[in-house]
Order: structure tokens, then C-alpha cells, then sequence
């Protein structure tokens, strides 16, 4: 009975070790079998994605429109609403007093002009008298002293008739630039004193976008090919034109002003701005993490290769610096680790977002 135990054991340790060892080599066999992969080029998967952020239309002229003089208001030509042109008149004030200066200051000039026109003849008949040595040099001397303080009294003149007709024409408002009026500030009969606003005017024809961007994205908006102003489902195509350096420490935000390049919303229009990413993204279906890292497989002389992508980020597509034709693992890449054996079965028919080309 022993020897059969003892036979019986042997046979079954041999049974044994040649299970395992067929197990060894077929584990061998497979662990060298090339891994079935599909492939695509980066430049069919790459994408650039859309961000935006909260802009608004501001006018470059909001302007409240004063009175330059101390005058009533005798009438206001506009109503709130009107498209007006530049040049035209919105306002009069009372100009009586104004004109009565502006009369008086002529009627004295005339006597200056007289005054000084005797004076001269008065000159010249002393130069000659003492010429012939009738009179002396000293009154020669006076009359030529009297002869310049009525010419600085006639310059005097001529400007206080010149701040004079300045008033009376600024008895008359007119819009300094087109737009709409937006505000009746005085009306009929009160008294405007010097820079008392009458009205408001805004300008509709020139205008910009303003937008609060992250600053971790200006670089993006600077580089951008199309910017675009959205308002009510209209999109708008904008340039840029500077972004501000001050960063707002509440937001982390930077200012950015933008001009229209074809036609405009009007001023407090509030909307976003978009723009498009002009570095090449890879879509977040086809990450992998490998040793905490995120990265895309790619494959060289059928070998998988796993290419980390440093600024990737979980449920974000991610920059990649690679060449557009580099093959990338579309299929089969969840299973792989670097350095493994792959057979490409074909090229993805998965279809491109083509909202994000």
C-alpha cells in the first residue's frame, strides 16, 4: 500500500508540474502578443476649444452737456430719444445782456480807434515842431507814451469783444458730437450757471468692448485668430486693441478693450466674448493616467509609448505640443502601458467635432 501512495504521488506531482509549466509558457506566449490598437493622426483629433467672459458695449462719448455761461434757459429743442448730428442746436439761453456788452465794448472801441487816431496826428506835429526845436525832446517822449497805452487799450478791447462773441454763440448749445440724447437735465425757464449740465448725450458710432478675462488667459485672447462680441444670439467680430496690465485682486481678472471690425452693437449691450484657443488641444475621452500622470499613448514602430502631458487637467482637453502627424492611440489605449507591443487594426472612425476645429 505504501509503494502505490508513493507511486500514486509522483504521478500526480508530474501531472502537476506539467499543467503549471504549459500555463508558464502560454502566459509567456500571450504577454508577447501585440495588443490590437486603433490609430489617428493629431491633426484629425485636434481641437481648439472655446472660452469666453462677460463683456459689455461702452461709448466712447457719454457726455453730459453744460451750459458755458450763467444764463435762463429759454428753450431746449430736443426730447429724450432723438438721434441728433453733430452741429445741431439743443439748447437756447437768454443772450440780451450778452449782446448789450458785446454793443457796448464796440462803441468803445470805436473811441479807443479815435482817440488813437488823434494821438498819432499829435505825434507827428510834435516830432515836427521839435524837429525845429520849438517844443523839447520830453514832450516828443510823452506824446509817444500816450501813444502806445491807447494802443494796449485798444488790444485790451479787441479782446473783450472777442470773450464777448465767444458768449453770445455760446448762448446757443449745440451737439458736439451725433448721438442720442438720453437726458433732459434743466428745462424752460431756470437758470443754467456756468457748467450746470443741461442734457445727456450719448454717442452710438464710436464705441468698444470691454471684457473682465481671467489672466491666466490673456495670453490666449492676444494670440486668438477670431474674437467675437455675443449679444442676443448675434455675434459680433471684434480686434483687439490693449490689454490693461492692472490684474483686480477680488476677480484675478484683466481688462480687455476691443474695437468692432464690421458692424455694432449698441452701447450697453451686454453679452461674452469669445474666442477660440489657438493651441492644438487633445479631447479628454483620450486621456490616460499612468503613475499619476495624464497623457496620451502614441505609437512608434508598433511599440505604445506613453506621452505625459504636463498641464492636464481632469475633465479638461489639454495642450499637446506634438506633431500633427504623430499617430495616437484612439482604441484599446486604457489597457496599455509604455513600451508594449501593438498591431494598428486601422485608422478611427470616430467623427471630428467639428465645433471645436
Amino acid at each position: 500500500m505504501a509503494v502505490q501512495r508513493l507511486y500514486i504521488s509522483r504521478m500526480l506531482t508530474k501531472r502537476l508540474q506539467l499543467i503549471f509549466g504549459s500555463f508558464f509558457i502560454c502566459a509567456w506566449v500571450w504577454a508577447d502578443e501585440p495588443v490590437l490598437v486603433q490609430t489617428s493622426t493629431l491633426s484629425e483629433l485636434a481641437i481648439y476649444p472655446e472660452s469666453s467672459a462677460p463683456a459689455m458695449v461702452i461709448s466712447l462719448n457719454d457726455t453730459a452737456i453744460s451750459s458755458q455761461i450763467d444764463a435762463q434757459v429759454l428753450d431746449v429743442l430736443v426730447r429724450v430719444g432723438d438721434d441728433v448730428k453733430a452741429g445741431v442746436v439743443l439748447a437756447r439761453l437768454a443772450c440780451q445782456d450778452f449782446e448789450l456788452e458785446h454793443s457796448r465794448l464796440q462803441a468803445e472801441r470805436q473811441a479807443n480807434q479815435a482817440r488813437l487816431e488823434l494821438a498819432r496826428w499829435q505825434l507827428q506835429q510834435t516830432e515836427t515842431l521839435a524837429e525845429q526845436q520849438t517844443i523839447p525832446q520830453e514832450q516828443v517822449q510823452e506824446k509817444r507814451s500816450q501813444l502806445a497805452v491807447l494802443r494796449g487799450d485798444l488790444a485790451a478791447n479787441e479782446s473783450r469783444l472777442a470773450i464777448s462773441a465767444r458768449h453770445i454763440d455760446q448762448c446757443v448749445v449745440k451737439a458736439p458730437f451725433a448721438g442720442v440724447v438720453t437726458a433732459r437735465l434743466m428745462g424752460v425757464g431756470q437758470f443754467a450757471l456756468r457748467n450746470t449740465p443741461l442734457l445727456r448725450l450719448l454717442d452710438t458710432d464710436h464705441s468698444e468692448v470691454s471684457a473682465q478675462v481671467a489672466s491666466r488667459e490673456t495670453p490666449a485672447v492676444a494670440k486668438a485668430r477670431t474674437l467675437v462680441f455675443e449679444h442676443n444670439g448675434t455675434a459680433y467680430p471684434l480686434k483687439l486693441r490693449v490689454v490693461l496690465p492692472t490684474i483686480l485682486t477680488e476677480t484675478g481678472s484683466q481688462e480687455v478693450r476691443l474695437d468692432f471690425s464690421d458692424r455694432k452693437a449698441g452701447p450697453g449691450a451686454a453679452g461674452r466674448l469669445l474666442w477660440r484657443n489657438p493651441n492644438r488641444h487633445i479631447g479628454t475621452d483620450l486621456l490616460v493616467k499612468r503613475d499619476g500622470q495624464l497623457g496620451v499613448f502614441i505609437v512608434t514602430n508598433n511599440v505604445a509609448h506613453f506621452q505625459a502631458l504636463p498641464d492636464a487637467q481632469q475633465g479638461s482637453p489639454a495642450i499637446i505640443g506634438l506633431s500633427p502627424d504623430t499617430p495616437i492611440v484612439v482604441s484599446g489605449q486604457y489597457g496599455l502601458n509604455d513600451g508594449v507591443k501593438v498591431r494598428v487594426e486601422g485608422a478611427s472612425t470616430q467623427p471630428i467635432d467639428k465645433e471645436h476645429r
